[in-house]
This record gives C-alpha cells, structure tokens and sequence, in this order.
C-alpha cells in the first residue's frame, strides 16, 4: 500500500542526501506514476535510489533483478543500514532461510526483495509472484539482455516472458551504466518495455583520471605506481590467468597487500580473496575479468588494466568500479602491441562468425583509444554516442600530457604509400604492420623478397627508423581514421575514405613525440592532475590524522555488525566529518550520506571520536 512519503523526504530522511542528482528525480516520477523506464547513467550516478525511492513509497514487494550474488548482499546490507525492508535469495541460501523470506515478504516485512534472473525458471519463485502484490520489477545491469553488448546472460531472456504470465502487469524498470544506441534499442525490445520513460544522463564520470601507458616493462610501471598509492584500494586486471599468478606474486613480493582472483581457482579462495578485498583486509585485488560485476565497493581508488580488454564496452565498466563514491581515482591502462594479438586469440576462438566480427570492429575501437593522440574522454563518451562531447576534458593523460608534439607528415605519407604500393604488387592483398615495417626499414627478409616488395618504390623510405617507431605511427594513422584494420585473427591495414584526401591535401599531422624505443614517454600517471592524487589532497585539507581514525572507527563498526565497511559510511563521508567535525545531532546530520537510521546508530559514537580529537588538540 502506497505511503505519504515524497521522495524528496524518502532522499533526505532515510538516505541523508539534500538534494537528487541529475536525472533521478524525473526516472523516480515517472516510475510512481506508473510507467516503463529505461536509465542509462554512469557508474555512481546514484542508479540504485531511482528504483529504491519509489519501491519504498509504493509498498508491496518490489522485485530486483540482479546478476550476482555480491552485489544484492552488499545492496541489502546498505538498505539495512537505514532501516529499509530490504532482503536477497540466492543459491548460497538454505531452503528454510529462503523459505522465512517468501514468508516474510508475504506478511508485508519485505519492500524490496533481491533475487537473480535466474530465479525465474523456478516454478515456486512464479507461484510467488503470483501471491504478493508486486508493484515494480527492476531490471539491473540490463545491458545483460543484449547480444550486442557485453556480460550476456541468457537467463535475462526470461524476464520478459515471466513478466507477460504475471497476473498484474507490474511497472518495469531498467537500468545499465553502459550501453550504445543499439543496446539500448536492443534492451527495450528484449524486455517488451511498454512506452518507456528513456532518460540517458549521459556517460561521463568527471572524476574518474583516464590514462594510456606506452610501457615495454608493465611490471616496473605498476611497481611504481604502487608505490605512490600504498595505502589506497585498487583493482588491477589481467587478461590471462597467468598473468594474473604472475602479477599478484611479483606485488606480493614487492609488499603490496595483494589477492587474487580468477576462474581457475577454488571456490573458496575466490570467496575469501573477495571478502578481504570487499571488507578493506587487502588492498589490492589482482584479477582476470571474472571479479568485478556487480562489486558495490565504493571506495576503490585506481583500477589498472595491465592488459588490454577486448572493447570499450567491457573497458568502461571495468574501470568505472573506481571512483564509486564520486571522488577523484584513476583508470590506467597499460597498452603493449602483444595485448592486440591476445584479444585477436580469443574473438577467433568463438564459434559464430557475426559475434567474432562484432568483436574484432568492437577491438578495433579498443586499439584506437589506446593510439589516440586526443582526449580519452571524449574517445569514450563519442564511442557510446553521447553528442556534444568536448575534444577536451583537461582531465585525461592525453590532455594533460608534457610530450610535445612533432610533425609526422612526411612519415605519415610514407607509409601510407607503402600499404598503397604493397597492395599494388600483389593484386590487392593487405598486410600487417610488421610487414608494412620491413619493407620500409629495407629488409631482405624471404617474406619480403618472395613478394618483391625490394623492388616497390618505398622498400627502404625508413631504414632509420625502428620497427617499434613505425608501428607506433601506424596505429596512430590507424586511430585517427588513416588506415583501418581488417577483419580476422591477423590484423592487415587498408585505406579508408579519408586516406586519399589526406595525401592529397596540405594539412600537416601532429602526433605526439616518441622515444627512440617508439614507446610513448611517461606523461599522465606521474602528473599531479591524477584522480589519486587529487583524492589525497583533498584527503589531506580535511584533517588527514582524524580521517585515518574514524576509517578506522568505520573499519571496527563494520567488523562487528559484518558488513563492508564502505557501507558503514564512503570515503567522501568520512571526509566531510572530518572537515566539518561535526558535535551535535543536526550536525550530523547535515554531513552527506547521513540519514536518520545513520544518526541513531552511529551518531553517538562518531561525535565522541570527534570531540577526543579535537581535544587532543587543544
């Protein structure tokens, strides 16, 4: 039965937030007055409120869709903390304490129930839905539906047809945090979406720092990095288990609180490596990109991608598990060539033929922002279609890098000629970039000689140049629309349609300087622009000394009551308290993410750790 409460009051009251965010006031009244919704937002665009809000001022049992076990606990665990009749069944549960949730639910003590898709092909779970009133069926992480984005789970395919044999049609409302045009049409038909409200806020996470790293020795980067973020929550992922083994070995030695995570371990360790890492017990999580989904963990301050993933899609929403909580973090990818063939291996190991060509052109785009000279920010966003990106953010390696940039024109048409002349000799083939760097460094390989390529006008136009150099400037033609990169398991280059108007015309190309090992120099990571950076100064002008106390406080709290302590308070709280040293209750309260569940139950304690510190002081 529906209550009084506005959802403004529901924002303030239960969750301690003054005012909506963009986008979640209109998402909430639409799904109140009883309409289909589609919300695409960023990663900590406060997503979960706009269903949560109007679940608990709609009463009955609210049904949330969710993909894995992690997620809905900490999500209920977060609802409890402010007293919200939130509960979760999944398949680690016995059948009598599920069984207490059904009952539960039924007597009117559950407002919003948590379950995964998978719970539908349950004959039981569909004579429940048939025994509550059931206002509102939400649908997380609904790019899951769609076979054109990524994490595809054919279990979501039974949503809507588990909908449609409902007694009462319920409001239905769908959220994802990434997702192209064509996904978003894609969700909307899968989930036979009636209407729908469709409201994108656009995809941008101003404070997430993103950067490339050129670096033939990744361990020594990351080692470096490390050392500057001791004491900072970070993911770094790995593309192989190998590599993973390897990584987390070499961090652990080096005295990084290190854990590990990927499908090749047991269960159990999977489970206790994520629990440490989830309740701050590790401080780094070294993992393939089997963890992450659904990890509600708001205070991870870096994620490092030591190799590169195989699309934007799966890119953004692994790096955007940084910076939840909204303050500055980083999203460093560390990019070598070999990554390009890793990702080729595993598209051309798949079996239907569409899905590896939507991979390779979805690759093509990886390997394209990873050789961008321009704002990786509007790479991204431009990527995801969101019109009206700026060409600069200010806040990106590229944007605040040092390097100079250098005038590659006449290298530029060199190699193009090359790919031009190599086609001509052989009847229209295509070739890779190392054939493209052999011909032009002169080489007598037997490759090169058995196709004559040593008597095409260009065999030779480089031979100062190194391999690594030629290369990097092919991809950068390649990045910027020069060239383009075939279909298939062996990456060739070909012209595109701005390749002879380019040869043509007289504009210069600019590409940021090299070194002579063709690697790009180091730029952004070091830069104190960097979201970490920018986090510990902000950390540092609130009283650094009493923030470290009441995480510390939070970390105890959250270990008694078994619960991550992120969900006690984020990070940005305890940096508010610890700037605003609030005393009395309405001081409190007036901290964000404070609400008056929070108050009566940590209230007390927080003020007292407070007013010792402040003592301590005088």
């Amino acid at each position: 039965m529906r209550n009084n409460t506005s959802p403004i009051e529901a924002l303030q009251n239960i969750f301690g937030y003054a005012q909506f965010r963009r986008g979640q006031a209109e998402i909430i009244s639409e799904i109140l007055e009883g309409r289909d919704v589609l919300g695409v937002m960023p990663t900590g665009a406060g997503k979960s409120l706009c269903y949560q809000i109007p679940a608990i001022i709609m009463g009955g049992v609210s049904i949330v869709l969710s993909p894995l076990i992690s997620l809905m606990k900490d999500q209920v665990d977060a609802l409890r903390q402010n007293d919200v009749r939130a509960a979760t069944i999944n398949s680690s549960m016995s059948w009598d304490d599920a069984r207490d949730i059904f009952t539960a639910a039924r007597r009117g003590e559950v407002n919003l129930l948590y379950v995964a898709p998978e719970r539908l092909d349950s004959g039981g779970f569909r004579d429940f839905l048939s025994s509550v009133s059931i206002p509102l069926i939400v649908v997380d992480e609904a790019h899951c539906v769609s076979q054109w984005g990524h994490d595809f789970r054919p279990s979501y395919l039974n949503i809507a047809p588990t909908i449609a044999s409902m007694p009462e049609r319920p409001v239905v409302a769908a959220f994802t945090a990434t997702a192209t045009p064509e996904v978003r049409d894609d969700i909307i038909e899968q989930l036979s979406l009636v209407s729908p409200f469709t409201l994108t806020t656009g995809f941008d996470r101003e404070n997430l720092f993103f950067h490339v790293e050129h670096q033939a020795n990744k361990l020594k980067t990351l080692l470096d990095y490390m050392k500057k973020s001791s004491d900072l929550s970070g993911i770094v992922y790995c593309s192989t288990r190998k590599a993973v083994e390897s990584v987390c070995l070499s961090l652990k030695e080096s005295g990084v609180n290190a854990v590990r995570y990927h499908a090749g371990l047991d269960e159990n360790e999977r489970l206790l490596n994520q629990e440490k890492f989830i309740y701050d017990r590790a401080d780094v999580m070294v993992a393939t990109n089997a963890f992450g989904m659904g990890i509600d963990k708001s205070n991870v301050r870096y994620v490092i991608h030591y190799n590169m993933p195989g699309s934007i899609d799966s890119y953004y929403q692994e790096a955007g598990r940084a910076g939840r909580d909204g303050s500055p973090a980083d999203c460093v990818l560390l990019f070598a060539a070999r990554d390009i063939a890793t990702a080729r291996y595993l598209i051309s190991s798949g079996t239907d033929e569409d899905a590896k060509k939507a991979g390779y052109k979805k690759l093509g785009a990886m390997i394209d922002y990873c050789n961008t000279d321009g704002c990786l920010r509007a790479f991204i966003l431009k990527y995801f279609g969101e019109r009206g990106a700026p060409e600069e953010c200010g806040s990106c390696g590229s944007c605040v890098s040092d390097r100079e940039r250098a005038d590659i024109t006449i290298e530029a048409q060199k190699i193009l000629s090359c790919v031009y002349r190599m086609a001509e000799r052989t009847g229209g083939r295509q070739f890779g970039s190392q054939m493209l760097a052999d011909v032009l460094r002169g080489s007598r390989n037997e490759s090169v000689l058995s196709l004559g390529f040593d008597k095409i006008s260009t065999w030779g136009l480089m031979k100062d140049y190194s391999a690594n150099a030629i290369k990097d400037m092919a991809n950068f033609l390649t990045a910027e629309g020069y060239l383009s990169i075939g279909d298939g398991n062996y990456p060739t280059l070909a012209f595109t349609e701005r390749t002879r108007p380019f040869l043509r015309s007289k504009a210069r190309l600019m590409m940021r300087a090299r070194d002579d090992g063709g690697n790009k120099k180091q730029g952004g990571i070091q830069n104190r622009e960097r979201g970490t950076a920018k986090f510990e100064r902000r950390r540092e002008s609130s009283n650094p000394d009493l923030f470290d106390e009441l995480r510390e406080l939070r970390k105890e709290t959250a270990a008694s009551e078994g619960v991550p302590p992120y969900v006690v308070f984020p990070d940005n709280t305890l940096i508010a308290m610890s700037s605003q040293t609030p005393l009395s209750d309405d001081e409190f309260l007036a901290i964000p993410g404070v609400g008056q569940a929070k108050l009566k139950k940590y209230g007390k304690i927080f003020c007292d750790a407070i007013r010792n510190w402040l003592a301590s002081k005088k």
